[in-house]
């Protein structure tokens, strides 16, 4: 998990700008637990280089 926090995208005004990061999971249910999962997407979505994420920006509320 520490590779993927050191390649976590980091935009520098809007999140459009990118840059953005994949990842392809391979394996079963039993091999690959929805906590990896969901930690892996968490760490893979793009984040404010100055701190807080898109969702808290004004107009990128869901």
């Amino acid at each position: 998990m520490n590779y993927q926090a050191s390649v976590q995208p980091k935009y520098d005004k809007s999140p459009t700008e990118g840059p953005y990061n994949h990842a392809w999971l391979t394996g079963s249910e039993q091999s690959i637990t929805l906590k990896a999962e969901g930690e892996t997407d968490s760490m893979l979505e793009i984040i404010s280089k100055s701190g807080p994420d898109h969702g808290s920006m004004p107009g990128m509320n869901h």
